[in-house]
């Protein structure tokens, strides 16, 4: 039950964060104007006039966009779902004894979730501020990380198995795997942070400030300011839909996230080389994974500038990067997976090997 509870929360973890993603998109951030109800109700009204004389006064400024409304509070039902979900995995971390790690991720995770639907109110009651906004996005991959490694950590298979299995022809050792360890904290601080301009771009609404590629604004080096760039706009109680941010501000927004992006491809890519050269099969799956889901982000984005952000291509640019982060995520959780002998040594060579051909007695 604690495995396929974890399953069903990283899909609804997805769905939930590409539903966040579509209500943005949808210009739906503000469908419904309180907080956790929708004027007033727990599902949408049908019309205005369905609404009270009371919520209609109260809400006189927020006119019903009935798709808007519906979008809004499916996001919040899936969510709300997921939190349930994991309160009971927190549960049952401790009424199943898992090992200590596990039981305090799992209250780390129901922390961020309980962070999560205050940020969540938070973005409707303060109308989509970027930084409430940038927030409540990263925390929503701060979940999916923290359920895959609960899941790694927590799996019947041996990770052994998986990752001293070496390819044909090659051979594992503690030289090929140091190097990929070292480079870990680099490519995750990386990955962190171009998740978080892109994040910053999509709630200043900037995401069409260079229309063209590679150049942007037909320019190598447009006049930017990195200073307007990551200043926090003052909240005043105006609403953000659509950004407040002016074009210079955008544009630099936007090109921050493009070098970000070329240092992520860099970073990664080495990463990625790394693991396809450990001599480690299951390395060399996640160098595949890696490598298609890096190339993919890449391509996407600049459709979305080339194409002026289609609803599909952007809608796919943000669930590419949860899909990157989460296989980053997954090689952080192998490699510090706790396991009896070190997986990564010469020792944990087939047997054979390891005792120059002479079979042991078991013992």
């Amino acid at each position: 039950m604690y495995q396929k509870l974890l399953n069903l929360s990283l899909a609804l973890t997805l769905v939930v964060i590409t539903l966040g993603a579509l209500t943005r998109l949808l210009d739906a951030g503000l469908g419904c104007p309180d907080w956790p109800g929708c004027y007033g109700q727990l599902t949408p009204p049908a019309n205005w006039q369905a609404l009270s004389n009371e919520a209609a006064e109260k809400y006189a400024d927020s006119p019903l966009i009935s798709h808007q409304a519906w979008m809004e509070m499916i996001h919040r039902y899936a969510a709300g779902a997921l939190g349930l979900f994991i309160a009971f995995i927190t549960f049952l971390a401790f009424k199943t004894k898992q090992a200590q790690r596990i039981k305090i991720t799992s209250v780390v995770l129901s922390c961020v979730v309980i962070a999560q639907a205050v940020f969540g109110m938070w973005t409707v009651t303060l109308k989509l501020w970027p930084p409430i906004v940038t927030i409540h996005l990263l925390g929503g991959f701060a979940t999916l990380s923290l359920l895959i490694l609960l899941k790694v950590w927590s799996s019947k298979h041996s990770i052994e198995s998986l990752t001293t299995a070496p390819s044909k022809n090659s051979e594992i050792v503690p030289d090929n795997i140091t190097p990929i360890k070292a480079l870990i904290p680099i490519a995750f601080l990386v990955l962190f942070i171009q998740i978080t301009l892109g994040a910053w771009t999509s709630s200043n609404y900037a995401g069409l400030a260079c229309p063209d590629f590679p150049t942007c604004q037909n320019q190598w080096l447009p006049d930017i300011s990195v200073q307007d760039a990551l200043t926090v706009p003052e909240y005043q109680g105006l609403s953000f839909l659509h950004g407040l941010a002016d074009a210079k501000t955008r544009v630099s927004i936007q090109y921050l996230h493009r070098l970000g992006a070329l240092i992520t491809l860099l970073v990664l890519g080495s990463l990625i080389v790394k693991l396809w050269q450990s001599g480690i099969r299951h390395f060399k799956y996640l160098a595949c994974y890696l490598g298609f889901t890096l190339s993919s982000q890449i391509l996407l984005g600049i459709l979305a500038a080339v194409l002026l952000l289609p609803l599909p291509i952007a809608l796919l640019h943000n669930t590419g990067a949860a899909l990157t982060l989460s296989g980053l995520i997954y090689l952080i959780a192998l490699v510090s997976f706790p396991v009896k002998t070190n997986a990564f040594s010469s020792s944990s060579l087939p047997l054979k090997e390891a005792t120059h051909g002479r079979i042991l007695p078991n013992r």
